[in-house]
């Protein structure tokens, strides 16, 4: 039985299409807008650049119990409630564990001791994967992990915080990948470092800003 938080995943559809449209008519008319304010005034324009195609991503709503209608996509190696790894690079003690979830299955997760690092596989997004979130507990008392992210061909990124939780299961807050000035598709890969209370990771979700 999976977590009440999980809902059933779907494809991405109309809204995230619809979505991304308006966003590129909106900027289109921005640029309109401020050449004719702007007179003769050339403004400098990034080259639209992308490091992947655009992907074809399954996406849920697996934090609506908790009022975030948003829909999400899971950052590479992980399935639903179980943090496979695959692609991942760990160091400092990161490893995997086998552990009781939130809704009392056993699953596989992401233990982070102070110190340690997890990188994540590439994973192609555009600036509408602006936030995360994901599943978190701790063992000692203090900051358990900080997440940051770098992109291809971009100067967005940087650190995105650093997650306290508790010593039950609980949900992160959202975390802001800086996404906003990324131009076409992008490879972005997450970072995880283990803090002071060090920290179990699972459900990595990454957010496309398409509620359904």
């Amino acid at each position: 039985m999976r977590d009440s938080s999980a809902a059933s995943t779907t494809t991405e559809g109309m809204c995230c299409m619809n979505y991304r449209s308006i966003t590129r008519r909106a900027a289109g008319l921005a640029v309109l807008f401020a050449a004719v304010a702007g007179g003769s005034a050339q403004a400098a324009t990034p080259a639209t650049t992308s490091a992947c195609s655009q992907p074809s991503y399954t996406f849920s709503q697996p934090f609506a119990s908790l009022g975030d209608s948003n829909s999400y996509t899971l950052a590479p190696g992980q399935s639903v409630d179980s943090f496979d790894g695959y692609g991942w690079t760990l160091g400092g003690g990161a490893k995997l564990v086998s552990t009781t979830l939130a809704d009392g299955a056993f699953g596989t997760v992401l233990y982070l001791p102070a110190g340690a690092t997890a990188v994540s596989p590439s994973m192609c997004v555009n600036s509408q994967y602006p936030d995360a979130r994901f599943n978190v507990r701790q063992s000692a008392v203090g900051p358990g992990v900080g997440v940051s992210v770098a992109y291809t061909n971009s100067n967005a990124g940087g650190q995105s915080g650093v997650v306290t939780g508790g010593s039950a299961w609980s949900v992160s807050r959202d975390l802001q990948l800086h996404a906003g000035s990324l131009v076409g598709w992008q490879l972005a890969q997450y970072t995880f470092v283990g803090q002071q209370g060090g920290a179990q990771v699972y459900n990595f979700y990454v957010d496309p800003h398409c509620a359904k």
